[in-house]
């Protein structure tokens, strides 16, 4: 679970440059508001109107899927190298074993110590080219799923001629928000309506 909530903490980070409360600034706000007597607006064209990218992005079907891709990734390259280390830790305890009970020379077991290291080396190497290699797949993964709700926005708003979306995921100061500006559900939606299609 734990590489699900970085995924997404690190799409959030896409979307806004600080870290702060605005979607749950916000959320209050539409509370208090659905208690109290002020009349919910229907927004209209022209409006600034605003969404709870967290949401969003949480309700988002690609983000979903691509996010399981990744996780599989991770786990079938971390088990293929904790595989690979197993054998050679077995094979070191072998070597070693043998060297203790005087069953090769010295000469072999300098050869044998020095292929057994140079295995550990190339595991390492490995290693390193993996993380870097699910490091770039992630940051693309994460890019991709950004610019679907980003593209996605733009077609929504070219339709309703909003002034301003504004996103409360971040560092957005927003007072009071009616809860008939909120077009989260609406992009929600959209957006997975546009990714079925698209399948």
């Amino acid at each position: 679970m734990r590489k699900a909530y970085i995924f997404t903490f690190a799409l959030i980070l896409i979307f806004s440059s600080c870290g702060g409360n605005g979607a749950k600034n916000i959320e209050k706000i539409t509370e208090d508001s659905l208690k109290s007597d002020i009349p919910v607006l229907k927004a209209e064209k022209g409006d600034i109107v605003f969404v709870r990218m967290d949401s969003i992005i949480n309700s988002f079907d690609m983000y979903h899927d691509l996010r399981k891709i990744y996780e599989e990734d991770v786990t079938k390259a971390d088990t293929d190298l904790r595989t690979k280390s197993n054998v050679l830790q077995k094979d070191y305890n072998e070597f070693n074993e043998k060297y203790n009970k005087g069953l090769i020379t010295r000469s072999q077991a300098e050869q044998e110590h020095g292929r057994l290291m140079q295995r550990q080396q190339n595991l390492e190497e490995e290693g390193n080219k993996v993380r870097n290699e699910l490091a770039e797949k992630e940051i693309v993964l994460l890019n991709q799923i950004q610019n679907a709700i980003m593209t996605y926005v733009n077609q929504y708003n070219a339709e309703k001629g909003y002034s301003m979306i504004i996103s409360t995921t971040g560092n957005s100061t927003v007072l009071y928000g009616n809860p008939g500006l909120d077009i989260t559900g609406e992009i929600i939606k959209g957006i997975n309506e546009e990714y079925i299609k698209s399948r």
